[in-house]
């Protein structure tokens, strides 16, 4: 599980594609974000969240993770993110995750419910 967040993170950082992050979410994930309209569902809130992540920041990003807790199903951690909006300010978000998962038949995992509470 460490080496998927690890992952997830890394594609955040680098601002991947919106398709890079699809597989790793179940299509009716529970995508609980501040500020995200809350009639989408599913890869749809993710995608609408994503767009203004790709509008408001300028790679790269840095997340830097603590204090993560790793139980069957479930993750919680602290993660603290570095950024430039995209006139060139900096930006520091320090936030609470909360994630649940299940895992494929392949036995990847894939997240279910992803909370973050900055």
């Amino acid at each position: 599980m460490q080496a998927f967040i690890a992952d997830w993170f890394a594609r955040f950082d680098r601002l991947d594609p919106v398709d890079a992050f699809l597989p790793d979410l179940h299509p009716d994930v529970i995508w609980d974000m501040p500020d995200i309209d809350s009639s989408l569902h599913g890869h749809d809130r993710f995608r609408a969240w994503y767009a203004t992540v790709l509008s408001t920041f300028t790679p790269p990003i840095t997340h830097r993770l603590s204090d993560i807790h790793i139980t069957e199903n479930e993750v919680r951690f602290t993660v603290e993110m570095h950024a430039n909006l995209l006139n060139g300010a900096p930006v520091q978000i320090t936030a609470k995750e909360h994630w649940r998962y299940s895992l494929t038949a392949a036995g990847t995992p894939q997240i279910t419910h992803y909370t973050v509470e900055i």
